[in-house]
């Protein structure tokens, strides 16, 4: 009997030898050219993207990439995520020849690279194994060399989003921007940033505005939250955004400020909502709204492109406002995200415009990509990040951003103000129950603040104005006071003076009282419901006020203002829930203090000028 026949499978590299050509390869985070000008940011999500040739006909691949953080290895492979449709028409390694497979990652070998390989400092690479996707048949690509990138050390995106609710309708229902439009502004604002991470909170609060307002009026309140949350010990580099649903009606975004040098107190406030533009069908367009409003609040410009944007700013260096001139020589790259359905994208630079444009299909070009991680740095070494191990400096940094505060009782004051009409609302005056950390903010020549004495004398002391940005062309010209003063607690009163006259005034409420019986309710908002239309529920903080009660038996006087802070850290440090409110109550949403096992709340009462602080012992969180 002979032997047995074993029927043994062809090998992968039979039939006729297939060969490659290596036309480019590149290193992207969000902004890149094929010579990789763009600084790479240690930590970001990165893609290597290789870039084939083939001689005639068509082929699809796919292939391996070899990392390693030395020279001499020891060396890594990372598969690439997908495969590359390989044309003889898509071949040659000048720009013009590589432009067409780098605006499509269909036409590119892409590899993402593990988060371990973008840490501070070199990264060698090489392409390696490339086979045929259909067969498995080796494809041979001479001349692969290894190639050398950095990446550079960056700070993170400090961010708290103010979710402002409102209620509106009849019968009344309350909006609020949805946990989606949040996870949106987070996730866009991580891959399109040049930030390794964006250090990213959201507070649910009660407009204290009568819907509809602007985003002046929003600008103004979330400017008072800043600066009782910075007095209660938050990190003074954190940048504050207010979000504002558009369940009842658009509101236009506008920041406050475009400052000329670091200074993370100017805020912004934008709509968001679930609209679908032709070009951005994710779910909610509050992702790149709060990403050019939020761009102003690091220094950025309108280049002047598209339905009314103003051309503020000369030395934008590309055409039409886009990623690119002609020649496609950038091209941006979102590299999605899995958790929210957000497919990676090339995204070619003529058709994608810069992210401070009034464009359709916005993204940053790398101008302003380059110049948002300029201001990130320079922000960082002023008030240096106090969670950051990269950035440790034992506290000398936290006692250098608090060497400038205020001496005496400082006072927030918040006020919208139109010069057009020499008009002004004194939206906030707010003791800070803390020292406060100055930015060198230039004062305005106009504008300034005149403190009345009970003796009738007077003081005058400058203010920041911080003019609004995103008007309408031809709009008037409005802008935000916000300061912070030392006024004197037995001052009488203020007036804010436009050129010496008085256009807004402000007096204070009789002496506040302590809140009393401080206590938690259940049940939520009595005739209200949410965006959705079913009925609110949940806790709420709820206190007396003896003042309150002299007024309703007629006492005379006018209402006391109230804040609310909860701490999660024994007092150590306080997040404000509300401000300005005149009611005795405020809605509880557990989930900031999910990650806490014990809470603490505290009312501070105020006229103005003073306040009274009651404080709550420790609850458990899961009560609430």
């Amino acid at each position: 009997m002979g032997a047995p026949v074993i029927d043994r499978p062809r090998e992968a590299t039979a039939g006729p030898q297939v060969t490659a050509a290596l036309d480019g390869m590149e290193v992207i985070q969000a902004v890149q050219e094929i010579g990789g000008s763009i600084p790479l940011v240690a930590g970001k999500r990165t893609f290597v993207r290789a870039y084939l040739g083939i001689p005639t006909g068509t082929l699809s691949v796919r292939g391996e990439l070899r990392v390693a953080r030395k020279a001499n290895g020891p060396w890594t492979t990372v598969s690439s995520f997908g495969t590359a449709d390989l044309d003889a028409g898509r071949s040659g390694s000048t720009p013009a020849q590589l432009r067409g497979r780098r605006e499509n990652l269909a036409y590119s070998l892409d590899f993402r690279l593990p988060d371990k390989f973008t840490r501070p400092g070199s990264l060698w690479f090489k392409l390696g194994k490339v086979q045929n996707a259909g067969t498995g048949q080796n494809v041979q690509v001479p001349g692969a060399a290894t190639r050398t990138v950095i990446f550079v050390r960056s700070p993170r995106l400090r961010l708290r989003v103010i979710n402002l609710r409102y209620t509106a309708q009849t019968p009344p229902v309350q909006f609020a921007a949805s946990n989606n439009d949040l996870e949106h502004l987070d996730s866009w604002l991580t891959r399109a940033y040049p930030v390794r991470e964006v250090q990213f909170s959201s507070i649910t609060v009660n407009s204290t505005n009568a819907w509809p307002f602007n985003a002046g009026q929003a600008n103004a309140q979330v400017a008072a939250i800043r600066a009782l949350d910075v007095a209660g010990g938050r990190d003074p580099g954190t940048h504050y955004y207010g979000m504002v649903s558009d369940g009842a009606g658009f509101m236009r975004g506008s920041a406050s400020a475009i400052p000329g040098s670091p200074d993370p107190s100017a805020v912004a406030s934008g709509p968001t909502g679930s609209f679908s533009f032709p070009w951005d069908t994710d779910g909610s367009y509050g992702d790149w709204y709060g990403g050019h409003e939020l761009g102003h609040t690091f220094g950025r410009f309108h280049p002047g492109f598209c339905n009314g944007n103003s051309a503020d700013d000369p030395n934008f260096p590309f055409a039409n406002g886009q990623l690119s001139n002609a020649d496609g020589a950038f091209t941006g790259l979102d590299v999605g995200d899995a958790d929210l359905a957000i497919q990676p994208a090339a995204l070619p630079g003529t058709t994608w415009h810069d992210v401070m444009t009034y464009c359709d299909f916005q993204w940053p070009s790398s101008y302003t990509y380059v110049g948002l991680r300029d201001r990130l740095v320079a922000e960082a070494v002023l008030f240096p990040d106090r969670d950051d191990d990269e950035h440790d400096d034992d506290g000398a940094g936290l006692r250098a951003s608090e060497a400038g505060a205020m001496n005496g009782a400082p006072v927030h004051l918040s006020a919208v103000v139109n010069l057009t009409n020499r008009s002004a609302q004194i939206a906030y005056v707010t003791p800070l129950p803390g020292p406060f950390p100055q930015v060198a903010a230039p004062m305005d020549e106009r504008l300034t603040l005149r403190v009345r004495m009970p003796d009738g004398s007077t003081s005058v002391q400058p203010v920041v104005f911080k003019p609004d940005v995103c008007r309408d062309e031809g709009a008037d010209e409005t802008g935000l006071v916000d300061t912070v003063a030392a006024i004197d607690p037995a001052a009488v009163g203020l007036e804010l003076l436009l050129d010496g006259e008085p256009i807004a005034s402000f007096e204070p409420a009789g002496q506040p009282a302590a809140a009393e019986n401080v206590r938690i309710d259940r049940g939520g908002v009595a005739g209200a419901a949410d965006g959705d239309g079913s009925p609110t529920g949940g806790s709420v903080l709820t206190w007396d006020d003896p003042a309150v009660a002299g007024v309703a038996a007629g006492g005379g006087g006018a209402a006391p203002r109230y804040a609310v802070q909860a701490s999660t850290d024994g007092g150590r440090t306080w997040t404000t829930l509300a401000v300005g409110t005149t009611d005795t109550s405020v809605d509880l949403d557990p989930e900031p203090f999910s990650d806490a096992e014990q809470v603490r709340f505290r009312v501070l009462t105020t006229n103005g000028f003073v306040q009274s602080v009651a404080t709550t012992e420790d609850l458990p969180v899961d009560t609430l």
